[in-house]
C-alpha cells in the first residue's frame, strides 16, 4: 500500500506544481514595478506634511526614530515593502485619532441633547436630535473615503513582495468599518420623527436616536477603537498631545455672544473635520487618483499573466462564480491570513476588480479549501465509527449480519465518491485560476488536501471496497468464506483510514490555526450509539451527506461554473 500512496501524492505534487497543468503565472516583477509606481505617486504628495510630528519606531533597542517623509521618499534605502508598512502604521495612528475624535464629539452632541430632554426643553431636544443624526450621517463619506485606503493597502500581497518575510502590518480595515455600516444604517433608516411637537411619540422616537448613538459609540463603537488603538505602538508622537473636543468645548465657553446653540456649534466643527480629513488624509495623499480605476488611470496593476484569455475575463469569471446564493450561508466562517482574521463577509463585500483579484482569489480558496478540509475529517472520522461497530464482538459472531453491515458500508462509500471527486477538480481549478504562488503555506496545505482525497478515492476504487468481492446477495452454503471476504476488507479499509489519519496530522494542524469552522452549517454527527436496528439509516445518513455537500458547497457556491 505505502509505495501506492507515495506514488499518488507524486502524481498529485505534479499536478499542482507542473506548468502545463496552471493556467497562469504570477508576475512578480511587473507587481513589484507597479507598487514602486504607486510610492513614488505617494510620496511626492504634499498631504504627509501634515504628518511631520509623527515619526516610525522601527528599532526599540535605540532611542532613533525616523520621519515618515523620510521613509517614503524616492532617496530612502529602505525597501518597498517597509515602505508601505510604514505608511499603514503611520495611516493606522491617525485615522485612529480621527476615530476618536469622531466618538468624541457625537457623544458630547448627544450628552447636550440628553440634557435637552431631562430638563424638558421639546423645541431645543429635537433640534439637537436632527443635528445629532445629521453628525453622524454626514460622516459616511469621510469615513468611506478612509475605509477605501485602508482596504487597498490590505490587498497589497507583501509576500510577492518580501517572500522572507513571516508577518506584515495589519490596516485596521474591519475597525473603520464599523462606522461606515453605523453611518450607512443611520442614513437608511433616516426617520421622520420630527412632525409634530405635540405628538408625545414624537419625543419617544427622538429619545430613541440618543439611545441608539449612545448604545454604538459606548458599545461596538468604543470596541473598535479600543482594539486599533493598541496596534499603534511603532508611532511616536512628538508633540504635545491635545483633545479637539476640549479645544472645542473652551472655545466654545470663551465666546463672549453666544447666540450659537453647542450642540450646532460641534456638528459645524464636525461637517468642516470631516471635510478637511477628506482632503488631508485622502486626497492630498493621493489615493483619489490611486483608487480610480478608469481607462485613463496610471495605476492599473497586474499581476497575472494567462494564455489565451484575457485578465478581464477571469476577473468576471470570479465574479460570476461569487453571486452564488450560498455565499451568504457562509457569513459565520472567518480564516486566517497573514495574521489577519478575514470574514466571508469581507471577502465578497466587494466585486472583484483589478486591485483586489490576486488577494480575493487567494481568499477563496483558502476558505474552500478550509471547508472541503473539515468535510474530509468528518467523513472519515464518521466511516471510522461505522467500521468500529462491525468489528465488535456482538456483530462479528454473527455471520450473515456481519457481511450484511460490511455490504451496507462499502455501498455508502462508493456513493461518496463522485463527491471527492468534484471536491478534488475544484480545487484543482480554482489552484489554475490563482495561479503559481509559492510564498505562502496555502500551496503545500492544498497539495496536502489534494493527496489524501486522490488516495481516499484509489483505496475506494481500487475493488478492496468493491462490492463484487462480497456479492450481490448471501449464500448460505458459503457464509464463512464470505464473512472471511468482508472481514479482510473491513480491515483493509479500517487501517488505511487509520494510516490515513496520522497522515493527515501536518494538514490538521495548519486547519486549525488558519481555519475558524466550528459552526459549519452542514454537518455529519455521529449518532449516539449505533446499533444493528439504526445502521442502515447511519449508512444512508452517509449518502445523504455527501449529496448536501455537493449541493451546498458546490452547485449553490457557483463552483461548478469553474468545471
Amino acid at each position: 500500500m505505502l509505495p501506492k500512496i507515495f506514488y499518488f501524492i507524486f502524481y498529485t505534487f505534479c499536478i499542482l506544481t507542473t506548468k502545463c497543468f496552471v493556467s497562469c503565472k504570477i508576475r512578480s516583477k511587473t507587481y513589484e514595478k507597479y507598487l514602486s509606481v504607486v510610492m513614488d505617486h505617494l510620496s511626492e504628495q504634499v498631504g504627509w506634511d501634515s504628518m511631520q510630528h509623527l515619526e516610525i519606531k522601527y528599532d526599540f533597542s535605540t532611542e532613533i526614530n525616523t520621519n515618515i517623509k523620510d521613509v517614503i521618499c524616492k532617496g530612502s534605502r529602505i525597501v518597498l515593502p517597509k515602505k508601505f508598512e510604514a505608511i499603514i502604521h503611520i495611516l493606522n495612528y491617525t485615522y485612529t485619532d480621527v476615530i476618536h475624535t469622531f466618538i468624541d464629539h457625537i457623544s458630547a452632541i448627544a450628552k447636550r441633547c440628553q440634557e435637552y430632554y431631562d430638563f424638558n426643553q421639546g423645541d431645543n431636544f429635537l433640534s439637537c436630535i436632527v443635528l445629532l443624526q445629521s453628525a453622524v450621517e454626514n460622516s459616511k463619506t469621510m469615513f468611506e473615503q478612509l475605509y477605501n485606503v485602508m482596504n487597498y493597502l490590505s490587498n497589497i500581497d507583501f509576500k510577492t513582495l518580501a517572500s522572507a518575510k513571516k508577518t506584515f502590518s495589519v490596516p485596521i480595515v474591519e475597525e473603520i468599518y464599523t462606522f461606515v455600516e453605523y453611518a450607512t444604517l443611520k442614513i437608511q433608516q433616516n426617520t421622520q420623527i420630527f412632525i409634530d411637537l405635540n405628538d408625545p411619540k414624537t419625543k419617544e422616537d427622538a429619545y430613541e436616536v440618543i439611545l441608539d448613538v449612545n448604545s454604538f459609540i459606548k458599545g461596538i463603537g468604543n470596541e473598535s477603537y479600543q482594539k486599533i488603538k493598541e496596534k499603534n505602538s511603532l508611532i511616536v508622537y512628538n508633540r504635545k498631545p491635545k483633545c479637539l473636543l476640549e479645544e472645542n468645548l473652551k472655545d466654545y465657553n470663551t465666546r463672549q455672544n453666544k447666540n450659537i446653540e453647542l450642540s450646532y456649534y460641534l456638528s459645524e466643527w464636525l461637517n468642516m473635520y470631516y471635510d478637511e480629513v477628506s482632503t488631508n488624509f485622502y486626497k492630498n495623499l493621493g489615493f483619489d487618483e490611486i483608487l480610480e480605476l478608469n481607462d485613463a488611470s496610471n495605476f492599473k496593476p497586474t499581476l497575472y499573466s494567462y494564455k489565451n484569455i484575457c485578465h478581464k475575463q477571469v476577473i468576471e469569471q470570479l465574479n460570476t462564480i461569487t453571486k452564488g446564493s450560498g455565499w451568504k450561508s457562509l457569513k459565520h466562517i472567518n480564516i486566517i491570513f497573514n495574521g489577519q482574521v478575514i470574514s466571508v463577509d469581507r471577502i465578497f463585500r466587494h466585486p472583484t476588480d483589478r486591485i483586489n483579484f490576486h488577494c480575493k482569489i487567494q481568499h477563496v480558496l483558502r476558505l474552500i479549501k478550509c471547508i472541503y478540509t473539515e468535510i474530509l475529517f468528518k467523513y472519515c472520522k464518521y466511516v471510522i465509527c461505522l467500521l468500529n461497530f462491525c468489528e465488535t464482538d456482538y456483530v462479528k459472531c454473527i455471520d450473515e449480519v456481519y457481511i450484511n453491515l460490511a455490504r451496507q458500508i462499502f455501498d455508502a462509500v462508493n456513493e461518496t465518491t463522485k463527491m471527492f471527486d468534484i471536491i478534488y477538480k475544484t480545487l484543482l481549478s480554482l489552484h489554475n485560476l490563482r495561479g503559481e504562488y509559492d510564498h505562502d503555506n496555502v500551496n503545500s496545505n492544498l497539495i496536502s488536501l489534494c493527496t489524501l482525497i486522490t488516495n481516499l478515492l484509489k483505496e475506494i476504487k481500487s475493488g478492496y471496497c468493491s462490492m463484487t468481492v462480497l456479492g450481490t446477495k448471501n449464500d448460505n452454503s458459503n457464509l464463512k468464506e464470505m464473512q472471511f471476504q468482508a472481514s479482510t476488507c473491513v480491515k483493509q479499509f479500517s487501517e488505511f483510514l487509520k494510516y490515513y489519519k496520522s497522515k493527515s496530522q501536518p494538514l490538521n494542524k495548519t486547519h486549525e490555526k488558519h481555519c475558524r469552522l466550528r459552526n459549519l452549517s452542514l454537518n455529519i454527527d455521529i449518532p449516539e450509539s449505533i446499533n444493528t436496528d439504526n445502521f442502515s439509516s447511519a449508512c444512508n445518513k452517509l449518502i445523504l451527506f455527501s449529496k448536501n455537500v455537493i449541493k451546498v458547497y458546490y452547485e449553490e457556491l457557483g463552483l461548478n461554473k469553474l468545471n
